[in-house]
This record gives C-alpha cells, structure tokens and sequence, in this order.
C-alpha cells in the first residue's frame, strides 16, 4: 500500500469520526463546548479514533458506531489541555494553546469534561471488558504523566526510564484504542493482544518520531516551538544517545548547555546541532522504525490468514504512515 493510499484511507475513516466528536460535545454549559471545540477542531489526524474503527472492523466486527471512535480524541485532547497547563505552553497545532486563551482554570476543568464525556460513552456499550480496558489506559496514562513530572530536568534519565515514560503517556492510548475496537467486535483474546501489542508498538514509533522532529522540524510544521522538549527539561531518545555515546567532549558540552544559565535561544541551537551533528536524530528514526516493524509483525499470523481484509492491511500499513509524518 503507497503513502498515498495510506493516507486517503486514513482521512476515508476520519471522517465519520469527526461528525460523532461533533455531535457528542454538546453540554447546557456553552462555554465547555467552546473551549472543546478549539482544541478538538484545530487540527489532528485522527489517529486514535481511526485506529479503534479499523481494529473493530479487522477484528471481524459490525460498523463500529462512530460515537465511540470519539471516547480516543476526547481522552487525546484531554491529556493536550492538561499537558499545556503543567508545561505552561504557549502554542498548540500552530496557534495558541487553549490554556492562553481562556487561562488554566478553565482548561484544567474542560479537560475534566472531556475525560468524563470518554467514560459516559465507555459505559453506554454495557461491555464490561470494554470499559476495564478503558480504566486500565487512563490509569496508566496518569502514572506516566507523573513519571515525566518527576523526571523533568533529570539528565541522567536513561532509555529504560525514557521507555517507560513513552509506554504511558502516548503508546498505551494507541494501544487500548486497537484492543477496545477489538474488544468491541468481540474478537477471542488472543486477537485482542496482538491489536493491543500492535499499538503499543506503534505509540512508541510514533512517540520516537515526534521527539526527533523536536529537534529536526519546523514550528510551522510541528504546531509548535521546535526545542521545546529540551527548554523544558524533558530528556528524550535524542539527547539520551548522544550524552551516552557521543565523544566525551560532546557529551560534556551537551550537558554544560542544559545546565548553565545561558538564554534559551542560545541553548537550544548549540544543543539542537550538537544533537542532529551526533546522530541523535537518525538514531531515534531507527529505534521508531524497529518499532514499527515490531508493530507490524504483531499483525503478521492473523494476515496470513486474512489476506483480502482491507481494513487489517490498512491497519497493518499504518505504522509506515506513523513513520513518515511530519506534524
């Protein structure tokens, strides 16, 4: 399957998902839904939802009903309120944050609504597993918010932690939202781990990606300042490869930029160089894109024996789609 197709099969699912988040943001309080809609309807691929009506629809599964493909962007956009409060960011997909706007009270509140709104149409299925699945993402979602609190500006934050920190706060939303769409065509278990398998690789890619465009992008592209990983204190998958492979004299340096008070333009444009110039970036596109591979093989027994079911090998195709963005 091209980039091409890829992506018009993407946009194809997308669009349905995009009228339920429509439909499914109303409240008596009309400033929620303000605020809802400027985040929500600022742009976004869709990932997570289109990610849950494939995997319903490979597993087997009737239509999914597209309101729940939105239980994935409501939790997505949820965590980006919140996310934008705790880093005080001053942009998001290329315009400001939310959170500038209509200030953190509010933000921090709405993002509240957006989490029960997700659990609300969770419930309606009355599938139990379904709603389990559901609470076991969002746990561990907040365990990985506080794990990254805790680490930031901890430069000796090694891969195991890194990995740790990505698993949850960005794989596993795209892994429950594969599993619950498995879980929701009633697949047999052993279906519902490799779907969950497949999108925890593929978060992990798609987590990888971003951390290298932070240092390779465009804020036009990426929606927001590139360096803004490193301005914060987050160490990433770039940094941590050349602090611990790069010549001593380069490591030194990279950490002499993070720690000393020197202006943050200055900071990042040495430290950014140091890293593209160390193959911090080109390290990251292959660990994203073993990932991905990773992601694929968990697919690859249950293609073998569905080799005309469209939707599994758009889903299967999907990690070269996560490769290749660029916002």
């Amino acid at each position: 399957m091209s980039l091409d197709e890829i992506k018009a099969g993407v946009l194809k699912m997308a669009q349905p998902a995009d009228q339920a988040l429509a439909d499914n943001l109303k409240s008596h309080v009309s400033y929620i839904e303000q605020v809802s809609d400027y985040i929500i309807f600022s742009g976004g691929k869709r990932l997570r939802p289109v990610l849950f009506l494939l995997a319903a629809h490979a597993a087997g599964g009737n239509s999914p009903e597209p309101t729940l493909a939105s239980i994935f962007e409501f939790l997505h956009a949820a965590t980006l309120l919140h996310d934008d409060v705790v880093d005080e960011a001053g942009l998001r997909r290329g315009r400001p944050a939310a959170r500038t706007k209509y200030g953190n009270d509010a933000v921090i509140l709405v993002g509240d609504f957006l989490f029960s709104k997700s659990y609300s149409l969770a419930a309606d299925t009355g599938i139990p597993s379904f709603v389990k699945a559901l609470t076991d993402c969002t746990t561990y979602m907040a365990e990985g918010q506080v794990l990254e609190l805790l680490h930031t500006g901890d430069l000796k934050l090694d891969m195991e932690g890194y990995l740790e920190i990505i698993r949850a706060k960005t794989a596993v939303l795209l892994a429950a939202s594969c599993q619950m769409g498995a879980i929701y065509a009633k697949a047999d278990q052993d279906l519902i781990q490799a779907f969950y398998n497949y999108g925890m690789e593929l978060g992990l890619a798609f987590q990888m990606i971003d951390d290298a465009l932070d240092y390779v992008g465009t804020e036009h592209e990426f929606g927001k300042p590139v360096g803004h990983d490193l301005a914060e204190g987050k160490i990433t998958l770039p940094f941590i490869h050349v602090r611990d492979n790069a010549p001593k004299e380069v490591s030194q340096r990279l950490l002499e930029l993070t720690e000393l008070g020197k202006t943050q333009t200055e900071v990042l444009e040495e430290a950014k160089a140091l890293v593209r110039d160390n193959g911090g970036v080109d390290i990251t596109y292959q660990k994203a894109t073993e990932h991905a591979i990773k992601a694929q093989e968990s697919l690859q027994w249950v293609l073998a024996s569905q080799k005309d079911n469209q939707h599994l090998a758009l889903l299967h195709s999907l990690a070269w789609y996560v490769l290749n963005r660029r916002t």
